[in-house]
């Protein structure tokens, strides 16, 4: 059965019979209302929009209930990053008539086993049919942080600390998706990608302590280059971030290695932080109550540029028009 066969009131009842939220306490509006009401959570209110095509979430290894994990996982990863917990989210999809509806169910599958895993509410979106399938979710989230950290206030001397493990999908940039396809550990850490809610408890705990904050979604050393871009500063890496065990064994513990594949990717959705001397002993002792896999990797420094061993780093991203590719700063 594809959707060419249904129609689009059938969709829309099925989308909100599988998926959405019912009204909480105190509130009123609900499904087939254009419109949700909510009760804030804390003082202020954070805000996103995260837009995909389908094909770009499609690698061989996931099926179409993982490509709406990943990118309900993506869309929450920038509340999270600016010290926000997500509450809730809307969704809209641009889906082809030749779209199955077993594909459809899985899909929604996917949002549901996401919404429920992250305690993230899915209040309502939009359909429509078009050529190529789409994704758009936006996200709500509350913060207690009077100032919740930007990407651009870096400074000289702050220590550079981030969450997640990576190398999994730098591993599938740099060998390809035939050759990773085989290998199990790449597979296993790319096919849902996991968003560490609990930092955005440490970030708006130690919003006065955190300097500059960004999720990791296009590439680490892309994060990277942003941060420091964005603060008129460089970035000098000490080591390497975590990696997985199995990418550590491969390169034969060689930091180099580990850094070519580790800041390649996208997707992994941990947080860098940029964080003041004084304190970093602080944001340290509430990611690890909090069980956040992390690592200092490096500081940030007067020469702009990001640096390993003396050697500038070339700077690589995911990009949504060029696939993974070299930074290029002006159009041609």
């Amino acid at each position: 059965m594809y959707l060419r066969n249904l129609s689009e009131e059938l969709i829309v009842e099925f989308i909100s019979r599988s998926l959405l939220s019912k009204p909480g306490h105190g509130e009123y509006l609900f499904y087939p209302e254009d419109a949700r009401d909510l009760l804030p959570r804390a003082p202020r209110i954070l805000l996103s929009m995260d837009a995909y095509s389908i094909s770009s979430l499609k690698l061989p290894w996931r099926d179409y209930s993982d490509i709406g994990w990943s990118s309900l996982s993506g869309a929450i990863s920038d509340i999270v990053a600016k010290g926000g917990i997500p509450h809730a989210c809307m969704i809209a999809l641009g889906l082809p008539h030749t779209f199955k509806q077993e594909e459809l169910e899985a899909l929604i599958r996917g949002f549901r086993e996401a919404s429920e895993y992250y305690n993230v509410r899915v209040l309502g979106g939009d359909t429509n049919s078009t050529s190529d399938g789409w994704i758009a979710i936006s996200t709500i989230g509350f913060t207690t942080a009077r100032t919740p950290p930007s990407r651009s206030g870096l400074k000289v001397g702050d220590y550079i600390i981030v969450s997640g493990i990576y190398g999994a999908m730098g591993y599938v940039a740099k060998e390809g998706i035939e050759k990773s396809s085989g290998v199990d550990w790449v597979v296993k850490y790319t096919k849902r990608p996991l968003v560490k809610i609990e930092i955005g408890y440490v970030i708006e705990n130690n919003y006065k302590y955190i300097s500059a904050s960004m999720d990791v979604s296009d590439g680490l050393s892309y994060t990277l280059y942003t941060m420091s871009k964005l603060s008129n500063c460089g970035i000098v890496l000490e080591t390497p971030p975590l990696v997985p065990s199995e990418l550590y064994e491969h390169c034969k513990g060689d930091e180099e290695c580990l850094l070519e594949y580790s800041l390649h990717g996208g997707e992994e959705y941990g947080i860098v932080l940029g964080v003041k001397p004084e304190y970093k002993n602080l944001v340290q002792k509430d990611l690890e109550y909090f069980n956040i896999p992390y690592k200092v990797i490096g500081k940030a420094i007067t020469k702009q540029g990001l640096y390993f061993h003396g050697k500038e780093l070339p700077i690589y991203r995911y990009d949504q028009f060029r696939g993974w590719s070299l930074l290029t700063t002006s159009l041609p």
